[in-house]
């Protein structure tokens, strides 16, 4: 069901990890799964630490007739590279 989800949001480089049932519509629980996310914008090297994670609630995006909550939850990474030079 998961990969269903993932496709039925049509969102690139998300991927759904499970879905819950609210009062007022499903809860969609949402991380990042490209992996190009943990490189570094400025040299490229793939961060191996992270900084910690953040939970963003993207708007505006209908499914069903139905508006979803959704918890997109952001690791963030720290380049050892850009901070050693």
């Amino acid at each position: 069901m998961v990969e269903d989800a993932t496709r039925l949001l049509g969102l690139d480089g998300l991927a759904v990890v499970r879905v819950d049932e609210s009062g007022d519509g499903p809860v969609v629980h949402l991380v990042t799964a490209e992996e190009q996310a943990r490189c570094c914008p400025g040299c490229g090297i793939r961060a191996s630490r992270s900084k910690g994670r953040r939970v963003t609630r993207p708007r505006d995006l209908p499914v069903g007739g139905r508006r979803p909550l959704l918890l997109w939850v952001k690791r963030r990474w720290r380049c050892d590279v850009q901070v050693s030079s």
